[in-house]
């Protein structure tokens, strides 16, 4: 039992590791937007992080059937619309909205698992979807005088992230933690090539870009990388919740560096998505 007490407290540990980091990743983000595209800076880390785990897969690579690559690519594409719609955010509403909004990914989990699997959703996992989605409702404020579309945006990058989740967990048990990463990154370089072209855009990187898209590369890399480990050693009842602490991260970067307050509202809708989140994971560490 002290075993499994040490391994939750390391579990714990590496969440708030991989929360604080993933924060650093987006306030890189939103500095490197202010000089290059969005798309551009999504091609570019998608091509350093692909090549820093390029050299780990030497002597791993397997032949696949086709069933595990429509997997592989449903996780890439999640992957890669929950980073640039949240990237695209980033541009337009304050970084704690656009992180709070990310967070609901787990929220639209039940419904990607409908689509993909025709399982419904228990009548029991309804009362946190509710909570959870009122808490969205406080940030994104859906009246005429308040509707930001950009709100909107930053909630897509949940949907995406929530397919990415269901088939990351789909693949787990067929492949390596490693593969589906170089695959998802590489697939990611592979779509966001055409959309640079397509905007207009340029892969030039300027001289004073270069270090902002360097902390983003490396952060993301150390957060998946702590992420992975996270799961590892605690469960999902655990990891879920804690990780939202990356929201206080955000906000805390948001207000050093831009000044931005959450205002009552997003104050509320934050706890709501938290309780939301919380009484999910309770339920489910009840079923197990």
């Amino acid at each position: 039992m002290s075993d499994d007490n040490e391994l939750v407290k390391k579990g714990i540990v590496m969440t708030i590791a991989y929360a604080f980091v993933m924060s650093l990743t987006a306030l890189a983000a939103k500095q490197a937007q202010t000089m290059i595209a969005v798309s551009t800076l999504v091609f570019w880390q998608s091509v350093f992080c692909a090549l820093i785990l390029l050299p780990q897969m030497r002597g791993r690579w397997q032949k696949r059937p086709l069933s595990v690559w429509k997997i592989h690519f449903l996780r890439s594409f999640g992957g890669f619309v929950g980073f640039l719609f949240y990237y695209w955010s980033l541009n337009h509403i304050p970084l704690v909205e656009a992180s709070l909004l990310r967070t609901c990914a787990p929220l639209c989990v039940p419904f990607v698992v409908l689509i993909l699997h025709r399982v419904r959703i228990p009548k029991a996992r309804w009362l946190p979807l509710i909570v959870g989605f009122v808490g969205v409702a406080f940030v994104i404020q859906p009246t005429p005088a308040h509707l930001n579309p950009w709100h909107l945006v930053g909630f897509v990058s949940a949907v995406g992230l929530a397919l990415s989740m269901v088939t990351t967990r789909m693949l787990s048990q067929q492949v390596s933690g490693q593969e589906t990463l170089f695959v998802y990154f590489f697939v990611s370089t592979l779509l966001s090539l055409p959309l640079v072209f397509l905007q207009g855009d340029s892969l030039r990187l300027p001289m004073d870009v270069w270090p902002w898209v360097g902390v983003v590369t490396a952060t993301l890399y150390v957060g998946m990388y702590l992420y992975n480990l996270a799961y590892t050693y605690a469960p999902a009842s655990v990891v879920s919740p804690v990780s939202y602490v990356g929201v206080v991260f955000s906000g805390f970067w948001g207000w050093a560096v831009w000044g931005h307050v959450p205002d009552v509202f997003a104050i509320l809708g934050m706890l709501c998505i938290f309780s939301s989140i919380l009484i999910s994971t309770r339920m489910a560490r009840n079923r197990g």
